[in-house]
């Protein structure tokens, strides 16, 4: 079965090296939050507690990062790493509740960057709920003393009292939307105020973890460099007269440049325009930054020569998305029968994980997925333990697209995602749309050591 392998195991608690009382620790916890401020009663949810007051780890580049993980929901969760390319049995993680089950997740981060936890399962409830979280990489040679600000837009569907919907599992949204919320926060948080010191080079770290909203982002009162998208350093550039959007999953580096007394990063939601968060300007200016000032690059692998094996990569199912039929486990279902157990998207013909593998490679050999979206939906891509890079869209060639982990696939449309096999193991290719994920849009590959 392709879904055996992701099974990762991780060390338990009992099992582990002791860790220091001062060592990295995250919970899955319950708690009350203001989402809409003080004047609402508070919304009860899901949280990932941590050392700070946010839901961030912070590893570094190269360095062994050892972190407790211990559930106190009840019920499983499975904690996947996104973006992070460490060995696989570490990068997802099924985890029981209770103190005894507490897991030790223990890896070394090759690349530098912006990445983010979240569950891989049941993520339509859990991510909705509020379980998601940002860990940052800090480089191995940081170019400059960066001040961190980290901003994780979420959206929520509440009641005018506070009160969260508790549809999840909808099928209508599984094959539509999503969940799209009502409601925004940034870090928890109503329009939260952030300083922004001028004296020293600030990093905005952009992250949406909604379920299924792309977010289009307006900035005011701020110049700002874009120099890393997904986790991979970029040539900085501003950001343009093109829309600036955040796919579900999707993160987006920026160093300010100048700013007044207040900046104001707003959404764009076609009829309305909604600020998010403030940023306040304190202090005069420090030195300016080189002008050929760029991250490192992080040490991704080398495409071999030749032409890639083509792979191909059919997206079906959901309105008006063509699904008559799918494999599961062992046995192929009627639309009617997948509807049934909650799926209504597939991956060559198969939904969810458990099928045939997508492919299987060879460490170190290329592959060019020939994706197919038959779906009326763009589609955004996520690959496990692994970056990729569009190369062809529509049949036409795309120069000097950026690696990721995240691709997003219009509707009714192709692309073609060029990869190297390089981390062995088995991995997940899923929908970052929550919904559709468990809904059925997640296969996996396997990468194999020689």
């Amino acid at each position: 079965m392709a879904s055996a392998g992701l099974l990762a195991r991780g060390v338990r608690a009992e099992e582990a090296l002791p860790i220091p009382p001062a060592g990295p620790f995250l919970s899955a916890e319950k708690t009350k939050r203001f989402l809409m401020g003080r004047e609402i009663a508070p919304t009860d949810i899901w949280f990932f507690r941590t050392e700070g007051k946010l839901p961030v780890l912070r590893a570094k580049q190269g360095q062994e990062y050892r972190l407790r993980f211990n559930n106190k929901l009840e019920e499983e969760i499975w904690l996947h790493l996104f973006g992070v390319r460490g060995g696989y049995e570490m990068m997802t993680v099924p985890v029981q509740p209770g103190d005894a089950n507490a897991t030790d997740i223990v890896f070394t981060p090759p690349d530098a960057g912006t990445f983010w936890f979240g569950p891989l399962v049941n993520a339509s409830r859990q991510r909705d709920m509020g379980l998601s979280g940002m860990l940052i990489v800090e480089e191995a040679n940081p170019p400059v003393a960066f001040a961190d600000v980290p901003l994780i837009f979420d959206d929520w569907i509440l009641d005018d009292q506070g009160k969260m919907d508790q549809s999840f599992g909808n099928l209508e949204a599984a094959i539509g939307r999503g969940r799209p919320g009502n409601w925004f926060t940034v870090n928890g948080t109503y329009r939260p105020q952030y300083a922004v010191e001028r004296s020293k080079p600030t990093r905005l770290r952009l992250l949406n973890v909604c379920n299924s909203r792309t977010l289009t982002l307006q900035l005011r009162n701020v110049d700002v460099l874009i120099i890393a998208e997904d986790g991979q350093p970029v040539t900085p550039r501003p950001p343009g007269l093109d829309p600036l959007t955040l796919a579900p999953g999707q993160r987006l580096d920026m160093l300010v440049v100048t700013i007044l007394d207040q900046a104001i990063i707003s959404l764009d939601l076609g009829q309305d325009v909604v600020e998010a968060v403030y940023l306040m300007g304190q202090g005069e200016a420090g030195a300016a930054l080189q002008d050929d000032f760029r991250l490192p690059d992080n040490p991704l692998p080398a495409v071999p020569a030749g032409e890639p094996r083509v792979v191909p990569l059919l997206l079906a199912g959901g309105e008006n998305g063509g699904l008559k039929s799918a494999r599961v486990g062992e046995l192929t279902l009627e639309l009617r029968q997948l509807l049934e157990k909650g799926l209504a998207w597939s991956m060559n013909g198969v939904a969810g994980l458990g099928g045939p593998f997508i492919f299987e490679a060879r460490k170190g050999e290329a592959i060019a997925l020939d994706v197919q979206n038959t779906t009326a939906f763009p589609q955004p891509l996520n690959i496990h333990g692994h970056v990729w890079k569009v190369v062809e869209r529509d049949g036409q060639p795309v120069e000097g697209e950026g690696w990721g982990d995240t691709a997003v696939i219009p509707e009714k449309s192709r692309a073609k995602l060029l990869l190297v096999a390089d981390n062995p193991g088995p991995w997940a290719i899923q929908s970052l749309i929550a919904e559709r994920s468990d809904a059925g849009l997640i296969g996996a590959f396997r990468v194999a050591e020689a």
